[in-house]
């Protein structure tokens, strides 16, 4: 299935209101909404070399010797930080599927992170963690990462501009209605890049994986901007169902997934549906975090998803996940900051470590 699709031009120009407000309702403002937009770039987009050369770097981050990839875990911060394996966990347990590297894409100034803010927030109170260019073969993770996710955040902000419009639109400009972009835009955000690299399995393994390579969730973000993935091999067997799943909306409000952990109400039996989700080659994919959801009263709809593993031996995947976040102290409502939030969040994946 494919994602509801506009041009990065359409967004830009602003000149037809209907157009892109037709795709907005169509993505993430109605009941049956996947919460997930493709944006066509033109073909010399910085973008794209910028993702081959990022995602060409995973599998190498995840071959590195197990002490070097050890002294790049930075568990204070729930992991929020540099590498981890097997440390997160989902709905069956940990998470050994894939690798992760986390960074800020707009690190904090060393004045800002101070003991109070840091014990207060720490998925975001430290410097990024990098391991050395020599031990990447002369490569820049820093460089690449960071280079990418401004790219991708860039575009995101374009996205939240119209969201705003189509926001204020819709409720006559009410005043209880964040601003996507000023919050996304703020010097302070909190933006967070994920690399992430899923293992090939062997055969015995890929049966069991083939369920889920990242189990069924809901973002925390506001937005989440995402590549489309680069595998190995580089063409897969058409028979091959890997990707991206998102749950049918109606089968969500059935099974009561919330963020609150992302557990599912175990008291309901029937089996939820999935669609398949496509990010085309000249795309990037924009979907809707839980935090919109709370920062629009509901009008734009987050959407359960996961990522579904091969059922052949010895693929591998590799992928990049940019996070478009407020403010720390971004209110999100009932008392709450987008802080405080995603501490809750983070807390729960991370719970048995």
């Amino acid at each position: 299935m494919s994602a509801t699709r506009i041009t990065l031009g359409e967004l830009e120009a602003g000149e037809n209101d209907a157009i892109v407000f037709e795709a907005i309702k169509s993505a993430f403002g109605t009941p049956d909404s996947l919460g997930i937009i493709a944006i066509q770039l033109p073909s010399d987009h910085v973008y794209h070399a910028q993702r081959k050369h990022l995602l060409e770097l995973a599998p190498r981050i995840a071959s590195l010797p197990a002490e070097v990839k050890a002294s790049l875990e930075h568990p204070q911060s729930n992991y929020s930080f540099g590498w981890s394996h097997g440390k997160e966990i989902m709905e069956s347990g940990p998470d050994t599927g894939k690798g992760s590297y986390y960074a800020q894409i707009n690190p904090r100034a060393p004045s800002e992170l101070t003991a109070e803010f840091t014990a207060k927030y720490p998925s975001y109170g430290y410097p990024n963690v990098w391991p050395a260019a020599q031990q990447l073969g002369g490569e820049s993770l820093e460089h690449a990462f960071l280079g990418l996710g401004r790219t991708m955040a860039d575009i995101g902000v374009v996205l939240a501009r119209r969201l705003d419009a189509y926001l204020k639109a819709k409720t006559l400009g009410r005043s209880d209605v964040a601003s996507f972009s000023g919050a996304l835009s703020s010097p302070t955000n909190c933006h967070k890049g994920r690399l992430l690299y899923y293992f090939p399995q062997t055969e015995a393994e890929s049966d069991a994986v083939a369920a889920a390579w990242c189990g069924l969730h809901l973002d925390h973000s506001m937005l989440t901007v995402l590549t489309r993935a680069i595998t190995d091999p580089s063409v897969l067997d058409p028979a091959d169902k890997s990707g991206l799943y998102i749950q049918l909306p109606s089968d969500t409000q059935s099974q009561n997934l919330t963020n609150a952990g992302n557990k599912k109400d175990q008291s309901v039996k029937d089996e939820p549906r999935f669609v398949r989700v496509a990010i085309p080659e000249d795309c990037v994919a924009i979907q809707i975090g839980e935090a919109a959801t709370y920062a629009s009263n509901g009008l734009l709809r987050a959407t359960p998803h996961l990522v579904k593993g091969s059922s052949r031996s010895n693929v591998a995947r590799s992928t990049f996940a940019c996070f478009l976040q407020p403010d720390s102290e971004f209110d999100l409502g009932a008392g709450k900051t987008f802080g405080a939030f995603s501490e809750e969040i983070l807390a729960l994946h991370y719970e048995q470590q």
